[in-house]
């Protein structure tokens, strides 16, 4: 546990302001990494859907909080992160950017299109402003403006340019390189038929295009890939990150790579690095079998049909293994066909790393602890409104093994993938890989593999080497997952490589694949499941001494984080 000791040392040396006359932080160290922790999806009042339920903390305050500060919720009810972020990204709608600059703040516009959007946006309301301007504008498969938008297009383009300069001003601001990094980013957010199938973005810096990109103007995971191609080049300065979320509402769709062209499967692969397996509508990470109950798939599920809320007996087969290729585990089970079928280009286009995020619409970036969330943005201070959406959970983080707290160092640990989701709580983890044995000690790191990256062809069996140190529940089991296409079949298998009922602090252990195929395209994550503790929803109606009102809020939860995948492509 040596690496790992000298990694947690350095997550206690005091962090100073970033020189003038440095590039790098005053504790930089190349090679030396620690992790950091944050939060890559976060709605602000700049979002309609977190706008019409109440919400009215800018990006601004959204980003102060993270920092430490308190925000309000409700009139009586105020929030604080007991541990503050380190990084964050506000990533509001981009659809609604004209929209909600047009009808409220800045210019309260006297349209009777925005009036129940100005009168009604409230929690008890909150639903006709989804029903009004949320529902017309992201569920068609080919979107329409706006009516306010239709009657005068010129302003609407204005205005949605000032909103995105808005938000990279207030981003820019709370930057603090050493301290707090600030990413500037939107989500597109595009719903065709009620399915799922958004996106934030992520940029590396504040050279960002001159305009948002929505799902009204570019209704496809193509047109967006090639519009950033085309507004954000590397030349310069510009370079983006394209994150899917929520697959588990997505029913199985924008992820067609079966037929895709090269050119295509190229563009997903360059932008689309990383997915998110943990947020507030639920867990991504994969689901059983048809017709099949299985503890290794049943972590805080939300099945949904075209976003209803549906019981898996409402499935078809088709539609259940539809939505179930959707999920992370199947992804980059597909992207292992994919990747056999691209023959000399040798591209698998779903070679993605998993981080966790919160999608909180309250503001709340990082507001993860279960004894502390009063249910999603609907819900807050009315526990009847939060128990209607009981199936939600706070959401998750992720955690970036970096050198240091700057946009360049976590950008380029997003990109190489050496990043990992929890579904709250701060579990340090790493995965290594290596063609040589591992034993928990310091190895040449030329001869390993950090997680998100890819192994070499070994000349006998892998190793694997995971080392976790528990947060504020010691840890039950560690699992390494596995997925391979071997003589055209994908397989899946689950390994537990330590266990303790009793539970432990600080752990490392050690794997070699006993069933290792050095033809079959292959990949490993690791799983690391905390002992129980009770749920959110448990924690709230005993609170009020309401759970006999509940009879399902009184659960435990087996928090949890996983890493992201480490590859082998032959």
């Amino acid at each position: 546990m040596k690496r790992l000791a000298s990694i947690i040392l350095a997550l206690f040396i005091p962090l100073q302001a970033l020189p003038s006359d440095s590039d790098h932080c005053p504790q930089y160290q190349p090679g030396i990494k620690q992790v950091y922790w944050g939060d890559l999806h976060v709605h602000s009042a700049y979002s309609l859907d977190a706008w019409g339920y109440g919400t009215a903390a800018t990006p601004a305050q959204a980003y102060a909080f993270a920092r430490g500060g308190t925000i309000k919720l409700t009139p009586s009810l105020t929030a604080q992160l007991e541990r503050p972020l380190d990084f964050m990204a506000v990533t509001d709608h981009a659809e609604w950017f004209n929209l909600l600059y047009i009808c409220t703040d800045p210019e309260w516009s006297d349209d009777a299109y925005c009036n129940i959007m100005t009168e009604k946006n409230n929690r008890q309301d909150g639903p006709e402003v989804f029903a009004e301007y949320v529902l017309p504008t992201i569920t068609k498969a080919q979107p329409k403006p706006t009516p306010i938008c239709i009657d005068d297009p010129s302003h609407c383009d204005k205005t949605m340019k000032s909103q995105w300069q808005r938000i990279q001003n207030q981003t820019n601001s709370a930057n603090d390189p050493c301290q707090f990094t600030a990413f500037v980013g939107f989500e597109w957010s595009a719903t065709p038929d009620f399915s799922h199938n958004h996106r934030n973005v992520i940029f590396r810096s504040d050279v960002v295009p001159e305009q948002a990109i929505d799902y009204m103007n570019f209704p496809s995971p193509e047109q967006l890939w090639n519009q950033l191609d085309q507004s954000c080049r590397p030349e310069d300065g510009c370079q983006a990150l394209v994150i899917p979320h929520n697959t588990n509402m997505g029913d199985g769709k924008s992820f067609e790579v079966e037929t895709a062209s090269d050119q295509l499967l190229s563009l997903r692969a360059k932008y689309e690095k990383l997915i998110e397996i943990h947020q507030e509508k639920g867990n991504s990470e994969c689901l059983p079998a048809f017709g099949q109950t299985d503890e290794d798939c049943n972590f805080e599920l939300y099945l949904t049909k075209n976003s209803q809320p549906m019981s898996a007996e409402g499935y078809t087969l088709e539609q259940w293994e539809k939505m179930r290729s959707g999920y992370v585990r199947g992804l980059l089970k597909k992207g292992l066909v994919a990747y056999q079928k691209s023959a000399d280009k040798k591209l698998n286009p779903l070679q993605m790393g998993i981080i966790g995020s919160t999608d909180t619409h309250a503001a709340t970036g990082g507001f993860v602890e279960e004894a502390q969330w009063q249910g999603s943005v609907f819900g807050i201070g009315n526990l009847d409104r939060a128990m209607v959406r009981a199936a939600w959970n706070p959401g998750g983080l992720v955690g970036v093994w970096a050198e240091e707290n700057t946009r360049a160092s976590l950008y380029s640990a997003l990109q190489r993938r050496e990043v990992y989701g929890t579904s709250g709580p701060r579990i340090q983890v790493q995965m290594l890989a290596s063609n040589a044995v591992l034993d928990c000690q310091i190895h040449d790191s030329a001869e390993i593999i950090a997680m998100g990256g890819e192994l070499p062809k070994p000349e006998h069996r892998p190793n694997f080497q995971v080392q976790a140190l528990y947060d504020k529940t010691p840890i039950q089991s560690i699992e390494i997952i596995k997925g391979e296409l071997r003589n055209g079949v994908l397989e899946e298998s689950r390994s537990t490589i330590w266990e303790n009922a009793k539970g432990g602090l600080s752990i490392c252990a050690t794997w070699q694949d006993p069933d290792f195929d050095e033809s079959a395209p292959a990949f490993w994550y690791a799983r690391v499941i905390e002992a129980a503790t009770p749920r959110w929803t448990a924690v709230q109606c005993k609170q009020e001494n309401r759970c006999d009102e509940f009879p399902n809020a009184e659960k435990t939860i087996q928090e949890r984080a996983w890493t992201s995948p480490i590859w082998y492509l032959p």
